[in-house]
């Protein structure tokens, strides 16, 4: 989309009062337009939403708005089937377009980034290019991305152990600790991630104990709801009750692993109740892991 004045860029967004109609089975439908992937307001709302009851909105994610003709479809949609509006889009028209025709129509909308590019464009002095193609760059930072995934992959539940030293981070438990979700996550963030997975009784890979203690994350989860998860998984499998899902048998494993992390030096982190982006979070925190050179930031 063609960029316009200055005085359009730096227009105020409107936000009306909340007059949506509700959605699908009385929730309250939400509109999220973006001009890219959507993945950042779709972060956003889901965040944000976290705080209302679970059923109360219906979000409805309209991303790759990169034309007038298609932002003339959505808002034609948005205006047949009303709902609150929040977009995300970088060309100052686009969103004078969606705030106005939201404004005309009586529907609530909020932009989502455009008073924080204002405000660093008014801190810093330096104009914003309100050029969306630049938010997915091929730059070193998506290449070092890309190959983090790929060291990730290859280095899953102990494979690669001749080239685990190469690791940034390095997980390790017992079965069924959320170690390859954990990995995968934060090897989207850009960070070299491998996890080795643990048996009492069975000693621990002589690569993975030659590691830097700092390099390496023990995780252990509480007993009983570890249980649950390797109980339902036998379910899905068909095994029946084995030692595997045996409450003893758990008890003992987790025990067998704390000591080994403790005598190992390396950092421990109980992943009982967390969501993956927390226990990642956490695991960064722990390390003092620095920013992946930008990787999985935008």
């Amino acid at each position: 989309m063609k960029k316009v004045s200055e005085s359009a860029h730096a227009t105020t967004p409107k936000v009306l009062p909340p007059r949506g109609k509700p959605g699908r089975a009385g929730r309250q439908t939400v509109y999220i337009l973006s001009d890219s992937t959507g993945n950042l307001p779709r972060h956003m709302l889901t965040a944000f939403l976290t705080q209302f009851p679970p059923e109360a909105f219906a979000l409805q994610a309209r991303p790759f708005i990169q034309s007038p003709e298609k932002l003339t479809e959505v808002l034609a949609e948005v205006t047949r089937t009303p709902g609150v509006v929040f977009h995300a889009v970088v060309a100052p028209e686009a969103k004078a377009r969606i705030n106005d025709t939201c404004a005309a129509v009586g529907l609530p909308v909020c932009d989502l980034t455009g008073g924080f590019v204002t405000f660093l464009e008014k801190q810093s002095g330096i104009k914003a290019s309100a050029d969306y193609r630049q938010l997915h760059h091929l730059d070193e930072s998506y290449h070092r991305r890309i190959r983090a995934m790929e060291y990730t992959l290859a280095h899953d539940d102990g494979l690669g152990l001749d080239t685990l030293n190469k690791a940034e981070v390095v997980l390790a438990g017992i079965s069924r600790t959320s170690k390859t979700p954990t990995s995968v996550y934060l090897a989207q963030q850009g960070y070299r991630v491998a996890n080795v997975s643990l048996a009492m009784g069975v000693e621990p890979p002589a690569e993975l104990l030659k590691l830097p203690p700092k390099r390496v994350v023990g995780l252990v989860i509480q007993p009983d709801k570890l249980a649950d998860i390797r109980t339902r998984r036998n379910h899905e499998w068909e095994m029946g009750d084995t030692a595997y899902n045996d409450p003893e048998m758990i008890q003992e494993e987790l025990t067998w692993s704390r000591r080994l992390f403790s005598r190992q030096g390396w950092a421990i982190l109980d992943v009982t109740d967390y969501a993956i982006e927390e226990t990642a979070g956490r695991i960064i925190e722990k390390l003092e892991l620095a920013a992946a050179s930008g990787g999985g930031r935008k």
